[in-house]
């Protein structure tokens, strides 16, 4: 997805073997909630951690 100013938005993803999204992370343009931001490492160690 692109902005009005040409930068890219992304999203992450992880899945597990069966193809199930198990975690996301996706920036958003509404009011500026999570625009550039990293996904925060600790909630994406805890869910990686319970997928088995």
């Amino acid at each position: 997805m692109m902005t009005s100013n040409q930068e890219q938005l992304a999203g992450e993803f992880l899945i597990d073997r069966d193809g199930v999204v198990r975690w996301s992370f996706t920036e958003v343009l509404e009011s500026g909630l999570q625009t550039f931001k990293a996904p925060n490492p600790e909630e994406l160690m805890s869910a990686a951690s319970r997928i088995a």
